[in-house]
Parts: structure tokens; C-alpha cells; sequence
């Protein structure tokens, strides 16, 4: 006799196929747990999160909602988004559709300059521009050329002037 494992509705965990190992047993008990509790499957939303030389940016797909639902931070290396779907008055059996809070948080992959991060719903879809703080992005560093060794001094610059180089000896005191 082969032996089979049912779950409390009654589907077969487990059969005696050589094939249907643990996987499955996996894929059917998690299915019941989310079948018996919606708030399970509240997943969060799809969402993009790219960068180029001046900003880092990030779409997210949050149908239905409006801006006072949605509560957006950043917080050290974190973009966090916070959202709540309120179920409505008269929801019938067959409404499908996942109510709650969610929270998603995605780590940025530079720092960003929080004065002039911007941010639109348009359509159903969450799109912010983070531009890159300046600590983050490249600088180029120029090679002066042609100055001896002996004229070259390392002093602490003053503002506004350049910094590595003088016309005369260095004097160290």
C-alpha cells in the first residue's frame, strides 16, 4: 500500500508518485495557510529601483491608492513606504482583492540628497526621483603637470582657492 498525507481540507499532501518529493508538500501546505489567512498573502507591490550618474530612482505599482494613503521616508540607507488599503463598506464573497497595511522597505544604493527628492502618483504608479548627494557622486581630480617635486607643498586648502601646488619652495615650520 502506498501511503498518502492529507491536509485538514482534505487535499493530498503527499502521494506515492516517485516523482512528487517534497516540493510539492511545500507548495500545498503554504497554499492552505494562505487560503485560511488573506492577511498572508498581502505580498507588496512590484517595484523598480534603478541608477544613473545624478539620481537613483524607484517606480512601485500601488493600484487604488491615493496619496493620503501613502506615507513615504527615507531613513539612513532606506526608502520605506507605508500604505494602507481600507476595506470597503460592503465587500461581498467574492471580492478577491487584499485590505490592509503594508510597509516596504528597499536599502538605496547611494546616498541621496533628502532636500530635493520628489515624488508623483500618476495612474496607479509610485515613481520617485532621489538625486545622488554630492558625497556620492564622481569627482574628477586633476593631475597638474610639470611642477617640480621640490615646489610642490600639502597644506590645508582655504576656500575658493586651489589646493597642492605653490610657486615658491615649501616652507615647513
Amino acid at each position: 500500500m502506498i501511503p498518502s498525507i492529507h491536509s485538514s481540507n482534505g487535499r493530498a499532501l503527499v502521494s506515492g508518485l516517485a516523482n512528487n518529493r517534497v516540493r510539492p508538500v511545500f507548495d500545498r501546505l503554504f497554499e492552505d495557510l494562505v487560503a485560511a489567512n488573506p492577511a498572508v498573502a498581502w505580498r507588496g507591490f512590484p517595484s523598480s529601483l534603478w541608477e544613473d550618474e545624478n539620481a537613483v530612482h524607484f517606480e512601485m505599482d500601488v493600484p487604488g491608492f491615493a496619496e493620503s494613503d501613502l506615507d513615504i521616508m527615507v531613513h539612513g540607507e532606506e526608502l520605506l513606504i507605508r500604505g494602507e488599503r481600507k476595506s470597503p463598506e460592503a465587500s461581498g464573497r467574492g471580492d478577491q482583492r487584499v485590505y490592509g497595511k503594508f510597509e516596504q522597505r528597499v536599502t538605496l544604493p547611494a546616498p541621496v540628497d533628502l532636500e530635493r527628492i520628489q515624488a508623483h502618483l500618476v495612474n496607479g504608479v509610485l515613481s520617485l526621483r532621489l538625486p545622488k548627494s554630492q558625497v556620492a557622486k564622481p569627482f574628477k581630480i586633476a593631475i597638474q603637470q610639470n611642477v617640480p617635486q621640490s615646489q610642490v607643498t600639502w597644506q590645508e586648502p582655504t576656500p575658493g582657492t586651489e589646493f597642492g601646488t605653490s610657486s615658491g619652495p615649501s616652507q615647513q615650520q
